[in-house]
């Protein structure tokens, strides 16, 4: 596993414009919802209140408390409520969740591909997709808590 430096310095390295950081902080978190409920499809046992969604989220915060335990916990404390509508949004008609679904995917993939026009620059999930898919909401994270004047990158990036 890379350091969170070193991962924070690659996925910063496709992502420089304000323009391109403004349209992931709208598509990023599309993106992670959508993924969600459609995890939230996935039930243990079927039927059940136990899903997939569950496993990729708790898999995702192991995850990242290995990589930095205070930026780990403030993510969690966001992913609960994420997680929470998108298991609502995963127990509605099949039609309503499957428009749910789409509709998040397809305008959080819009916002991103706006910002990487506006960057000129591909994204960096084209070099490498595990990284910056579970690399990009930290980033996230850091950067808004950097214009709120926190400086966290400064200890792990």
């Amino acid at each position: 596993m890379k350091p969170l430096r070193e991962q924070l310095a690659f996925y910063r390295s496709y992502h420089r414009s304000s323009g391109c950081k403004a349209t992931h902080f709208f598509g990023v978190p599309l993106v992670t919802f959508a993924i969600l409920v459609a995890l939230g499809w996935l039930s243990f046992p079927p039927g059940g209140r136990f899903t997939g969604a569950m496993v990729f989220v708790l898999g995702t915060l192991i995850y990242y408390f290995r990589l930095d335990p205070l930026l780990a916990t403030l993510m969690t404390l966001i992913m609960i409520p994420v997680l929470w509508a998108a298991d609502w949004a995963s127990r509605l008609p099949f039609p309503g969740t499957l428009w749910v679904f789409l509709g998040s995917l397809a305008a959080g993939v819009g916002f991103q591909a706006w910002g990487h026009i506006l960057e000129g620059k591909r994204p960096a999930l084209v070099d490498n997709f595990f990284q910056a898919v579970f690399t990009s909401p930290l980033f996230l994270l850091i950067e808004g808590l950097e214009s709120l004047g926190w400086k966290p990158g400064r200890r792990s990036a």
